[in-house]
């Protein structure tokens, strides 16, 4: 581990539409060994991964983070995007700017962010030294309210940006109410999303879903095995059919949503890094 606190660097990055992003990173005190690009979840934002990137720079890794538009501090209507392609855009651009001097770059993406880093990495084909896919959106472990998805089929095709209230409570994220509360800038969560978004983001699942078998980089795998909000078949399913010759599922027992808020924080934080020191040795 390094000596002192890692220094924090904060940005914000125009994309070619006009969108301007919020990015920051962690430069640990000592060598890097290899960047981590993190992509956070639905309604949240990068913020709440401070004490992850703390954890990893204490390793030597420097943490690449940003807000997904529409998220944080990013622009963009809370909720909403006008196509999937733009959120792939984000993170490729967030991506390349850390991966330019031939660091090693991993992908860590959790739930929204997990789905997002598979597509990306098996869509896109950027140079990525492995996977780190947290409770991924690859189906929801629940059946949305009938009248929620008919509002939805209705408003997509008259009134495509009209958001309705998201079900996310926290006792579904974590068994540790203390430490979700600790969590900062709690006021920059949201919990709308589009009618539009919504289908986006369930045909960006299926796509996750199909492209397993193209995941060929070193690919760890982690979720809570209760769950209530992504489907732990279909995790294990993706991993089953993922392609890889390095690969790793980690399940952990009791374990809801957020793995790395939950009780046993400490021992996923430990395997994961592990698992990055182990393909950086």
């Amino acid at each position: 581990m390094n000596g002192g606190a890692a220094i924090a660097v904060e940005a914000r990055r125009k994309m070619p539409d006009g969108t301007v992003l919020f990015v920051h990173r962690l430069e640990p005190r000592q060598a890097v060994r290899a960047n981590v690009v993190l992509v956070h979840g639905l309604g949240e934002h990068s913020a709440r991964y401070r004490h992850v990137a703390e954890r990893l720079a204490a390793f030597g890794f420097r943490p690449c983070l940003f807000d997904l538009r529409g998220h944080g501090r990013s622009e963009g209507k809370r909720g909403h995007i006008g196509s999937y392609e733009e959120l792939l855009d984000d993170a490729a651009a967030v991506f390349a700017e850390f991966a330019r001097d031939g660091t090693p770059t991993f992908l860590y993406g959790h739930s929204l962010g997990g789905q997002l880093a598979i597509n990306f990495a098996t869509g896109r084909k950027p140079a990525i030294a492995g996977l780190i896919i947290a409770s991924p959106w690859l189906e929801l472990a629940f059946a949305p309210r009938f009248w929620k998805l008919w509002l939805a089929q209705l408003a997509v095709r008259c009134w495509p940006r009209w958001t309705q209230q998201t079900e996310v409570r926290p006792e579904r994220l974590s068994r540790d109410p203390a430490f979700l509360s600790s969590l900062p800038d709690p006021e920059l969560i949201h919990h709308r999303l589009s009618a539009h978004m919504y289908f986006e983001l369930v045909a960006g699942a299926r796509r996750a879903r199909n492209n397993a078998a193209a995941v060929e980089a070193p690919l760890l795998l982690v979720q809570g095995e209760a769950d209530p909000i992504t489907s732990v078949e279909a995790t294990r399913a993706f991993f089953k059919n993922a392609q890889s010759p390095d690969k790793t599922l980690l399940l952990y027992p009791g374990g809801l949503h957020e793995t790395h808020n939950d009780l046993d924080r400490e021992t996923v934080l430990r395997d994961v890094v592990e698992w990055l020191d182990r393909r950086c040795a």
